[in-house]
């Protein structure tokens, strides 16, 4: 049986998920013969913000993939792909200033855009045999406008091996489609990883609560915040999620709601300590072994 731990975040950003995944997945793999997988469902980067990062991984990688994904697989040495470790990853650009002239005003720019553009989206599947193939949907007004990004040699290498590739033209496109492959993507892959993998640590997606149906086979839920860890019985936790959901059926659950509504079974200090951060993680790993 794979025991599995998911680390969620209670900030959108920077609430420790990798460092913590780090430490964890490097315990395992340096006092267990344990196979340790990282798995991150849904990441996102932006080319604006990560270029250089973007294109030292595409080069490696041949694909587009999780910076995060790649730090964690470098902490283990089951052999896994990026790609089937990272199956869904979106591909970001700022809006460009061109817009401000059409908007009128600078806050009302920086209002409407301050949100970043999706120039692609890639879903990696997996079949029984661990075989994978991948379909990139494409923002097509954007992906033209060579004024929100100017690197064909970044793109349509990766783009000429998808299997399939499909454009989308607004917001309600894209949902569609994203429903259509999301969901599958990520079962699939999470299939396969299971089958060569005594651990798993799940990486969440910002500080969304349940960013896959996967999340609901953890053995154990963990929630981050700068200096803190709450840990949850999965019971607890998804009771939260399911009770939340049927009060607000069309609002994304969040880390920071289901704290409000369900108390951790406990919660421990993470210091800024390299050290002692890392004594506290070996703690909690140890209380893990122990359950295995």
């Amino acid at each position: 049986m794979v025991f599995i731990v998911f680390i969620g975040g209670l900030l959108e950003y920077n609430s420790g998920k990798t460092t913590i995944a780090k430490d964890m997945i490097s315990f395992f793999e340096n006092d267990s013969s344990m196979k340790v997988s990282p798995f991150k469902p849904l990441s996102g980067n932006n080319l604006f913000y990560n270029y250089e990062p973007i294109l030292e991984n595409t080069t490696k990688h041949e694909d587009f993939v999780s910076q995060d994904i790649i730090g964690l697989l470098n902490e283990t040495s089951n052999d896994i792909k990026a790609t089937l470790a990272n199956p869904v990853h979106k591909v970001t650009t700022q809006a460009i200033a061109t817009r401000f002239y059409e908007e009128g005003s600078i806050n009302t720019f920086y209002k409407k855009y301050q949100d970043s553009e999706t120039l692609l989206q890639r879903f990696s599947f997996c079949d029984s045999e661990g075989n994978q193939k991948s379909t990139y949907i494409v923002n097509e007004p954007i992906y033209k406008n060579k004024k929100f990004w100017n690197d064909e040699k970044l793109t349509e290498p990766i783009l000429r091996k998808a299997n399939e590739i499909k454009p989308f033209k607004n917001d309600q496109e894209y949902y569609i489609l994203n429903s259509k492959y999301y969901a599958d993507s990520i079962q699939t892959s999470f299939e396969c990883l299971k089958n060569n993998s005594d651990l798993i640590v799940i990486e969440g997606f910002n500080n969304s609560a349940h960013p896959a149906w996967c999340v609901r086979e953890s053995n154990l839920i963990l929630l981050l915040g700068p200096g803190s860890i709450f840990i949850y019985d999965p019971d607890v936790y998804f009771r939260a999620i399911d009770n939340y959901r049927a009060i607000n059926r069309n609002k994304p659950s969040t880390t920071n709601e289901i704290l409000n509504i369900a108390s951790p079974k406990e919660s421990l200090y993470l210091s800024l300590d390299t050290t002692e951060r890392k004594e506290t993680v070996s703690k909690l790993a140890n209380q893990i072994k122990d359950n295995l």
